[in-house]
């Protein structure tokens, strides 16, 4: 339905736009100016944008006509590949200025939103269009809010937010049933087959698709047909019926190219590509691969392109695998800036599967297991079957459920099955760390929102997201009793992520060396070994902490220490840009630090000698090991000294332990389940040396 952004002088014209009569507006031979922009948004509504073309840019000069033309305009250049920036010159000035209708910048926000999710802004896409649906409300034009509906349906989708999706296209269906809209009936029942085809129920998306088809035939919408017959044929290859998938995509190929839809026709031939690919048919691919790659303009279309690299890679993956995974790896590069897990599952399984031909295992199972977080996260469960075969094969097990959607706030009614906040626990450079409770599974959790959006540009922060579901994937499977269980990792309804943990209750060690309430090197000595029985665990799952200290320790009111926090604010082998925290705290972290990027277990151990000193004596090692007393006997004698008091044996053995613990990385023990023992060690000897009461 035509949301109006001009008044029209021409009554007649105006109205049938609204009665959605576009076939009969598009056969007239207009009159004037009125008729000329009434035909021409007619066309736009029936994807003959080419058609339409040519009055909308005659028009643009008209002092009266000029808004409503530029955001028809701006429809038809959105329709065309890489038409993106075209399409934005045109809307922005209306967003800025606003036309003579009330309705014009709103639709041109909803556009905008549009040129977004072509360039896979999601967060930008979501801004506008709700505040375009906001401004639609307050005016009741009910035409406007069930457009931008079905719009953040798609962004949902898009997400993985299957329940919001679904919730805003039935809203969409609704009132487009109310208002007798068929046009945007056809685009909504097009969205929920392509819905059902990210969810794996192929049935239920043909099912939608035919109706739709027939229901495009109907009102005479040629772009929509051949938008569906694209879809369909996506689905029937899905289903393994490539020779019907080959039928259907012809089909849409044909229409889109007697029809100037240069976008759909790339779509089709792309798509026709992938089929040929999956089937085994290297030259067929590579011959529709070239074909759509001629459809491209000369720069930009980044996306296109690289959806095409992926393509030639599964084609080559057996004549050429090293060809193939440079192009994999290098679509995979681009997803880093993209939001689309679809594309980036294929590619991670395809990545994964030649990583593994070339005997580099540790790169496939890192592929396979972001592709199923993915999977998971954004309700794309047709992959789970080959993913679950894939990670059987490879011997590969999920520790870490991964969320998308589920809501976070202070009052019940906010986060309803969601987790409501209970009290602020601490906050650090990444982020903010909650007591909550997890309303799904009824229990208390530890709730880290991480803020990276006003540091970080999209690629870092997607990248250092993704680094850290590995380590939390591999922390989490130290199931340890010193280390705070992960339960999972997600995004919120705003696509913030989190990390929920287990939510320890007790005492910061912090607290309990500054006042001094935990005395006596038999008990200082069996908490040490404690911790590092927790950091043993840690590493044995090829995790680094880099952050030890007090702070990071909870002793529960048994009087067990905890390790919390591990992983999340030094990610294995990240250098984030501007921040200084990588180099672990001042004063705990070991020198080299600062410098190294490989995930050496030392770095953790010497963080535990000043842990062990400081407890012990009350204030940190600021000069490292020459802060210690060396525990040596001295030498009687004129030139030494006298000698004076021996120490204690348990004395001398932690402060040998502690002095390697803060040597210099070469002399420095890696083994810290070694150092567990001799701290045990240490504690049996202290309470041995001690005076009978």
């Amino acid at each position: 339905m035509w949301i109006k952004t001009v008044d029209l002088i021409d009554g007649p014209a105006e109205e049938k736009l609204h009665a959605a009569k576009f076939a009969e507006l598009a056969a007239i031979q207009p009159a004037s100016d009125d008729e000329r922009f009434a035909r021409a948004a007619a066309l736009v509504q029936l994807g003959r944008f080419n058609e339409a073309r040519g009055d909308l840019q005659a028009l643009l000069a008209d002092a009266r006509l000029g808004v409503a033309a530029a955001l028809e305009l701006a429809m038809c250049e959105m329709r065309g590949v890489g038409g993106e920036k075209a399409a934005l010159a045109l809307i922005e000035p209306v967003i800025e200025t606003g036309g003579t209708e009330p309705a014009a910048r709103l639709r041109a926000l909803h556009l905008r939103a549009l040129v977004a999710m072509r360039r896979v802004d999601m967060q930008s896409a979501i801004k506008d269009l709700l505040e375009a649906s906001d401004g639609f409300e307050k005016l009741g034009l009910v035409a406007g809010t069930s457009q931008v509906s079905d719009s953040l349906g798609t962004v949902y989708a898009t997400l993985g937010q299957v329940d919001q999706a679904l919730g805003a296209y039935a809203r969409s269906l609704a009132d487009k049933t109310v208002l007798g809209d068929l046009f945007g009936v056809a685009i909504t029942l097009g969205n929920l087959g392509r819905l059902n085809f990210q969810a794996g129920r192929y049935g239920d998306a043909r099912h939608y698709f035919n109706n739709d088809i027939r229901l495009a035939r109907q009102i005479g919408d040629v772009r929509g047909e051949a938008k569906l017959l694209n879809d369909l044929g996506r689905v029937l290859a899905a289903e393994g019926k490539t020779e019907e998938a080959l039928a259907e995509l012809d089909k849409g190929l044909a229409m889109a190219n007697a029809n100037g839809l240069s976008g759909i026709a790339f779509f089709c031939l792309k798509d026709r590509a992938d089929a040929l690919a999956g089937a085994g048919d290297t030259k067929g691919a590579m011959t529709a691969v070239g074909e759509a790659r001629a459809l491209l303009p000369p720069g930009g279309a980044e996306f296109e392109r690289m959806l095409l690299d992926l393509i030639e890679a599964e084609a080559l993956r057996a004549e050429d695998p090293r060809r193939a995974l440079e192009l994999a790896e290098g679509a995979l590069g681009q997803l880093t800036y993209m939001d689309l897990p679809d594309t980036e599952i294929q590619a991670r399984l395809l990545a994964a599967d030649l990583y593994r031909e070339q005997g580099r295992t540790g790169d496939a199972s890192a592929a396979l297991l972001l592709a199923v977080k993915r999977c998971r996260a954004r309700g794309l469960t047709r992959y789970l079957r080959t993913l679950s075969e894939a990670m059987a094969r490879y011997g590969i097990e999920e520790g870490v459920s991964e969320e998308s959607g589920r809501a976070v706030g202070w009052r019940p009614d906010e986060a309803l099955s969601g987790y409501f906040l209970r009290e602020e626990l601490g906050a650090g450079s990444f982020g903010t760390v909650y007591r909550a409770f997890d309303l799904q599974r009824g229990r208390d959790v530890a709730l880290k929102l991480i803020q990276l959006d006003a540091v970080y540009d999209r690629a870092t922060r997607d990248t250092f997201l993704d680094s850290l579901r590995l380590e939390i994937e591999a922390a989490a499977r130290a199931r340890h009793p010193g280390v705070a269980q992960v339960y999972a990792i997600g995004r919120d309804a705003m696509a913030n992520p989190y990390i929920v943990q287990q939510f320890v209750s007790g005492r910061q060690l912090r607290a309990i060396v500054s006042e001094g309430s935990v005395k006596g090197l038999d008990r200082i000595a069996h908490y040490m070994a404690l911790i590092c029985h927790g950091v043993a665990a840690l590493h044995k799952g090829g995790v680094i902490h880099r952050d030890l200290k007090p702070e990071n320790v909870v002793v529960t009111d048994a009087g067990a220490p905890v390790l919390i926090d591990f992983g999340i604010a030094h990610v294995a082998g990240l250098v984030l840009p501007n921040f200084k925290g990588g180099a672990g705290t001042r004063g705990y972290a070991p020198p080299e630090q600062a410098t190294t990027k490989s995930a050496d277990p030392k770095l953790d151990i010497y963080p535990l000698g000043v842990m062990a000193w400081e407890w012990f004596s009350g204030s940190r090692p600021e000069k490292g090991r020459d802060s210690v007393p060396d525990p040596a006997p001295r030498k009687k004698g004129w030139f030494g000294g006298g000698g004076g008091e021996e120490r204690p044996e348990a004395e001398v053995r932690f402060l040998t332990l502690v002095r390697e613990m803060l040597a210099p990385a070469e002399e420095r023990p890696g083994d810290v389940e070694a150092l567990a023992r001799r701290f045990e060690q240490v504690r049996a000897l202290a309470e041995a040396q001690k005076p009978p009461h």
